[in-house]
């Protein structure tokens, strides 16, 4: 999906994010209207249980393992990130919960 002028990839069986180095900061924000865009179409998937124990594995690196940690020490949800490309995997509330660390998880 072209959002912003930035072309995300999202899962369409989990609701999961993929964006590439740097890009997440468009959306970030809660100010940004993109990132209320992205957000709205990543609700109409279902959430699915995920097991965090497992480690992801880079769609762009199938070597490179993802390093689980939190976004920010401001905002502690937790993101995998890719250490090779430095893209990023969100899970599908993740983003909402990074733009309003307040707001429950759906």
């Amino acid at each position: 999906m072209r959002i912003g002028g930035v072309d995300t990839d999202v899962c369409e069986q989990c609701g999961g994010l993929w964006l590439d180095r740097n890009e997440l900061a468009r959306f970030d924000r809660p100010d940004v209207a993109f990132g209320d865009a992205l957000v709205a179409h990543l609700r109409q998937f279902p959430t699915t249980l995920l097991d965090h124990s497992v480690r992801l594995r880079c769609p762009h690196h199938a070597d490179a393992v993802m390093l689980r940690r939190p976004y920010s020490a401001r905002v502690p949800v937790e993101i995998d990130h890719c250490p090779e490309c430095g893209g990023i995997w969100l899970d599908a509330d993740e983003l909402a919960s990074i733009r309003d660390p307040a707001a429950p998880s759906r």
